[in-house]
């Protein structure tokens, strides 16, 4: 298997989002190790996102040149107000690293014993942003290319995540109205349908940012026979693709019969011999399919904690990230959180989550043990 950690950088400094940009990556150790770096930024509209997006990559082609990682900047303010916060995944041991691109779109492809793994960030769309289902098509037809280009299909996606603006947003031109996180299951479920699942859906993440439309990240693999790669299903929960009509918001924004449901697993478990990562997906207080302790943020995280906790059987997280709807709740979930999973690296930010009543959605990963630098 390929292990890999994130480190988690924030600065520590004001000035211009260039400025702290430079500052966090001249803090990464290796950059030759980096696989992905995802940003989080406090933009309130198109045209903030649009400059800190365009500082923070001019940042990394200062740090990188022509050897960048994929790149994601993300519309979610972190706990620290306007500082910029960085996670970056690097590399935990060695392995063949090369770096490519497709129809501008960077990504990084790692090579070990026969297992080559994808981490690609920074797709969006360039369409208006009141059209949210056209702005998926194009992000998924760009992440498709992207797959084809290394002979993968949607099907080799193990850990996606999808940053949505404006993700509980309701048009009233219908009479059930159109949601867009509702419009955006029904153009994943559209696009996924073109390849198979035969190990199950990637775990998956749908989140609210303030600007910037919509941004696709993900972790794709094409494993060797002794890899074993399977979805994880969560006692407390009923599989969010299993989800009745009653949970999905609205009408479809695009010409399918019956709206669809988020196609996500709950967990996904890469192994090979001793090593093992388990992606957990976003999670909430939610048990079977129905929300829970509405209007209680310390209420909601504790069941969101104990539904992780069912996931991987008791095991500590390795990271962690962390969204709340409001941004006064942040210092009693990161409380809560530190006192559960202890010391990690972790990521607080401001965003919706993607039912009304929920206030906090937490996700991360676990990995034991991995071969490190010698």
């Amino acid at each position: 298997m390929i292990p890999f950690d994130v480190v988690v950088q924030t600065s520590a400094r004001g000035g211009s989002i260039l400025a702290q940009g430079r500052e966090i990556l001249r803090l990464l150790d290796s950059p030759g190790r980096v696989l992905s770096l995802t940003f989080f930024v406090d933009a309130v509209d198109a045209a903030a996102y649009g400059v800190a997006r365009n500082s923070l990559l001019a940042a990394v082609d200062g740090q990188f040149g022509a050897d960048a990682p994929a790149v994601t900047v993300v519309a979610e303010p972190s706990s620290g107000g306007g500082d910029v916060v960085l996670e970056a995944t690097v590399l935990a041991a060695p392995a063949d690293v090369d770096r490519r691109s497709c129809g501008g779109v960077a990504y990084t492809v790692v090579t070990d014993r026969g297992m080559r793994q994808l981490h690609c960030g920074g797709i969006g769309s360039g369409l208006p942003s009141d059209d949210p289902a056209a702005q998926a098509t194009d992000a998924f037809a760009k992440m498709e290319a992207v797959l084809a280009a290394e002979g993968m299909t949607f099907g080799h996606v193990v850990r996606q995540w999808n940053y949505i603006e404006g993700l509980l947003d309701v048009r009233s031109d219908c009479p059930l109205g159109h949601q867009r996180y509702q419009a955006f299951n029904d153009v994943r479920a559209v696009a996924y349908a073109r390849s198979t699942f035969p190990t199950g859906y990637p775990a998956a993440t749908g989140i609210g940012q303030t600007a910037g439309g919509i941004a696709l990240e993900f972790i794709a693999l094409d494993a060797p026979s002794d890899v074993h790669v399977a979805a994880i299903s969560n006692p407390r929960q009923t599989d969010a693709h299993d989800y009745s009509g009653g949970m999905l918001v609205g009408e479809s924004l695009v010409r399918l019969k019956d709206k669809c449901t988020p196609k996500f697993e709950r967990a996904k478990l890469v192994a090979r011999g001793n090593e093992q990562t388990v992606f957990v997906s976003g999670t909430a207080a939610i048990i079977g399919e129905a929300s829970v302790a509405p209007g209680d943020v310390e209420a909601q995280t504790d069941t969101t904690i104990d539904n992780i906790t069912a996931l991987v059987e008791g095991r500590r997280l390795s990271r962690l990230r962390a969204y709340v709807k409001h941004a006064g709740d942040i210092p009693a979930v990161r409380r809560i959180c530190e006192e559960a999973f202890g010391s990690i690296p972790a990521v607080y930010v401001q965003a919706d989550i993607c039912r009304e009543e929920l206030l906090v959605e937490l996700e991360g990963a676990l990995r034991v043990p991995a071969r490190g630098y010698e």
